[in-house]
């Protein structure tokens, strides 16, 4: 009898032990934060990689005030420093990047991420809970660059590669495209450089989930050198309004190229150069 009373006493244990668990973890999903409950979730084993298989490591640019933080610290997260919206840039070494900068933007950060991948059957619905941004990998889209301009000018982070690829080169970079500079121009949001380093590389797009790395990740001080340019004006001749066009693409050149060059500097890669992609990117 007594061995059963025991048997008994240990399931009511393992109960009250489960119930425990499941209202922590309950209180967890539910409780006022930046997520909503689909994103906690859908973020959990994102959290767990990066801290358990990648280790990763958040470092600050020295102007931020002060120098590298605990990893652990709750203000090592972007979105306690910076309370406007900002476009986030950094270098493309792996198919899990963006989840390195996710962990210290400390918030959403919306991607702009090829169309296509929103098509496959587990990654587009994944994409479409982070409230990712489909665009066009081949040329403008001008759709993607409105809503990207919207959710940077409401005061959210908006993601991009500049360089629109995975760099699977021995080059720091490869050349980049302009779009991030013409996102935060419109929505008068600052660029804020990043370097992303020791993230794993693998021959294929999900080899990088199974393996083990040192991350750091370096980030730098924010960048709001908007291009002046009043393209709204009136113009007294078509000669006069590509002019203005021009300059004004030339602007957003120089500015992309000067944060790039302040990723480089993260990295410490300062020696290497910034060149803007042709029109023919794509083939390259």
């Amino acid at each position: 009898m007594l061995d059963s009373w025991q048997d008994i006493a240990s399931v009511l244990f393992l109960v009250v032990c489960f119930i425990s668990v499941g209202v922590l973890i309950a209180h967890s999903l539910l409780s006022p934060g930046r997520y909503s409950v689909i994103e906690r979730i859908t973020y959990a084993p994102v959290y767990t990689l990066a801290r358990l298989l990648w280790r990763v490591e958040v470092q600050w640019d020295a102007r931020w005030g002060e120098g590298p933080m605990d990893r652990h610290h709750e203000k090592d997260m972007l979105r306690d420093r910076l309370r406007t919206g900002g476009v986030l840039i950094a270098n493309h070494r792996s198919s899990v990047d963006p989840f390195f900068v996710q962990l210290a933007a400390g918030c959403r950060v919306h991607w702009m991420v090829a169309g296509e991948y929103f098509r496959h059957f587990l990654f587009g619905p994944l994409l479409r809970s982070y409230q990712a941004i489909p665009t066009n990998r081949g040329g403008t889209d001008n759709a993607a660059t409105k809503r990207a301009i919207e959710m940077a000018a409401a005061g959210d982070f908006v993601g991009m590669f500049p360089e629109g690829r995975i760099n699977r080169t021995d080059c720091p970079l490869l050349s980049i495209r302009p779009g991030a500079a013409l996102v935060a121009s419109r929505a008068r949001v600052p660029l804020i450089p990043i370097w992303i380093e020791g993230a794993p590389v693998g021959p294929e797009v999900y080899s990088a989930l199974f393996m083990p790395a040192r991350v750091r990740v370096l980030i730098g001080f924010p960048n709001e050198q908007y291009p002046t340019l009043n393209l709204t004006s009136e113009k007294s001749s078509s000669d006069g309004n590509d002019s203005i066009l021009r300059a004004d693409r030339h602007q957003k050149n120089e500015w992309i190229c000067q944060v790039m060059k302040e990723c480089l500097r993260l990295g410490g890669k300062s020696n290497s150069d910034v060149v803007i992609a042709g029109k023919r990117w794509v083939d390259s």
